[in-house]
């Protein structure tokens, strides 16, 4: 059950002193006026996400996740988090189950409604993470081609970046570290000029004890991180269009990556390889036209 939680009623946030640092909350130097909580009353805010931004604990989804208490919090005209799915990765691909933002992203520009979004929340990675082997510049590379893709179709959206909150699992697929993402994905996003929520910088403590299973943060947690997502848009509302829309910052991926259809690359100074390939001491032969290994 809720303590001394913040809700949403006519437009006013009430009750809302809930434990430190929360900035939804009246008589703090930091909350919203009710000028600046009417300004979302017909805004539309698309979440892409993961399993975080669905609200699983580890074992079931929990009654109040982020989306629910920002859609409360902001009384939105339409709070869509559709293309948010367990397991989601940045730089996945469809042999696997799991859902990658590539693919992800041609089903939503293909979704007529997705004109019509003002904000949109971008919080993948930590799926990459633990459970794939491609490396860190090619999720880089991904994340910025997908970027451009939702700007050319929607060009007034305002995408906001929100980095992944931890992982204590023993066993990691990727090579690289948790900060090292965390950068990256910053890197990646403010080479378009969009705000990033990183919740190293936030106003709540956490640990591994946050985290059920080492992932999935409790009830408690989530709360606390949809409060912090809600006064970061509230403050960031007036921001304009991301306006980089052909960001040219070169991500570099070199060695083996897996695109998003399945298919097995080696990229060398920053180039796919084709024809025949000496690598580690094995001949590989790579698709001239696809790039991809043949085996």
């Amino acid at each position: 059950m809720e303590s001394k939680v913040v809700r949403a009623y006519e437009g006013r946030l009430v009750n809302a002193n809930y434990k430190k640092g929360m900035y939804i909350n009246e008589g703090n130097k930091n909350c919203p006026s009710l000028t600046e909580l009417a300004y979302f009353t017909d805004k539309n805010i698309w979440i892409i996400g993961d399993s975080l931004m669905i609200g699983w604990d580890g074992k079931r989804v929990v009654s109040n996740s982020c989306p629910k208490i920002i859609e409360r919090l902001l009384q939105l005209n339409l709070l869509d988090a559709r293309y948010s799915f367990s397991g989601a990765q940045i730089s996945g691909n469809r042999t696997v189950k799991t859902v990658d933002l590539t693919n992800n992203v041609t089903n939503i520009i293909e979704d007529n409604e997705f004109k019509n979004a003002d904000y949109l929340l971008i919080a993948l990675g930590v799926n990459d993470l633990n459970y794939s082997d491609n490396n860190l510049g090619y999720v880089q590379q991904r994340l910025q081609s997908n970027i451009c893709r939702l700007k050319q179709v929607n060009s007034d959206l305002k995408i906001m970046g929100i980095v992944p909150f931890d992982s204590y699992l023993e066993k990691k697929a990727s090579k690289y570290t948790l900060r090292e993402l965390q950068n990256a994905l910053i890197e990646t996003f403010n080479s378009f000029g969009i705000p990033v929520i990183n919740w190293q910088q936030s106003s709540f403590s956490y640990s591994q004890y946050s985290l059920n299973d080492g992932v999935h943060p409790t009830q408690d947690v989530y709360q606390q991180m949809g409060y912090m997502i809600a006064n970061f848009i509230v403050h960031s509302r007036s921001m304009m269009p991301n306006v980089n829309d052909k960001n040219n910052t070169l991500f570099l991926s070199n060695g083996w990556q897996t695109n998003e259809l399945g298919d097995k690359q080696y990229a060398q100074n920053n180039m796919l390889l084709v024809d025949w390939q000496l690598i580690d001491g094995v001949w590989y032969y790579f698709d001239p036209k696809t790039k991809a290994l043949k085996n």
